[in-house]
């Protein structure tokens, strides 16, 4: 017997059919994002979903950039947030960092820092600070990442090239096969992320694993993915539904 109405047409669909294939359609799995696709949708970059405030419900605006107290960094799949007020200096994150990546608490290669930073005041001329007159200020922490730098000098430096981009993740990361410890991607880095592990003889450095972002008792890192933005986007009517779709 054929599917059609009296008039010929096709019959309308039953709500039970239309909850099936909505349910259907939610049971996908969802589409990974990656940071050129949103950025591509919003028409910006990301100094524009500051701006924006896109960010702001993982605590990155304008303003707390300029204060020095959050900083981002970000590879194809994930932004990573650091919040410098809310560290209490545990360290926790760098011990479970070594816990995961090295089967030990070894926290001289960790791949994530924890440091003293004291607070000197909005200029030299105001009093404040930690050691200004009147106001004592408080001593915080400073939380460092490898930065995942698009041009990376411990990657262009590594006379073996051992350290590549990760395919899936983007994050750039050290082949233990090919590394021989010599330590030039230590000496290259700015910033001195890269470790030579004395027990292995090769280098580590961080890969976005998120290890110290679960661990941190209080959400001073934060590893999200480019997804969940994109996903603020649209609840924020920065793109449409039908542009992400079709990304």
């Amino acid at each position: 017997m054929s599917d059609t109405n009296i008039n010929g047409s096709a019959p309308e669909e039953s709500p039970t059919n239309a909850v099936e294939q909505t349910e259907a359609v939610e049971a996908k799995p969802k589409h990974a994002m990656t940071r050129r696709q949103v950025l591509a949708m919003a028409g910006c970059g990301v100094a524009g979903l500051v701006v924006g405030g896109v960010l702001a419900s993982w605590g990155v605006t304008s303003q707390s950039i300029a204060s020095g107290r959050i900083d981002i960094r970000h590879t194809a799949t994930k932004m990573i947030v650091t919040d410098r007020a809310r560290c209490s200096g545990c360290q926790r994150c760098e011990m479970m960092c070594t816990l995961k990546n090295d089967g030990r608490v070894c926290q001289n290669i960790a791949r994530v820092r924890v440091w003293d930073n004291y607070y000197w005041g909005t200029s030299p001329d105001t009093g404040e600070g930690s050691f200004g007159d009147g106001n004592p200020g408080a001593c915080e922490f400073t939380v460092e990442h490898c930065k995942q730098c698009a041009d990376a000098w411990c990657m262009k430096y590594c006379p073996v090239h051992a350290i590549k981009p990760d395919e899936k993740t983007g994050a750039r990361t050290v082949d233990p096969k090919l590394c021989i410890g010599c330590g030039m991607c230590a000496q290259a880095c700015p910033w001195n992320m890269p470790r030579i592990d004395t027990e292995t003889g090769v280098s580590t450095k961080c890969i976005s694993c998120g290890r110290c972002a679960e661990q941190c008792p209080n959400g001073a890192i934060q590893f999200i993915d480019w997804e969940d933005i994109a996903q603020k986007c649209i609840d924020m009517g920065v793109v449409r539904t039908t542009t992400l779709v079709s990304a």
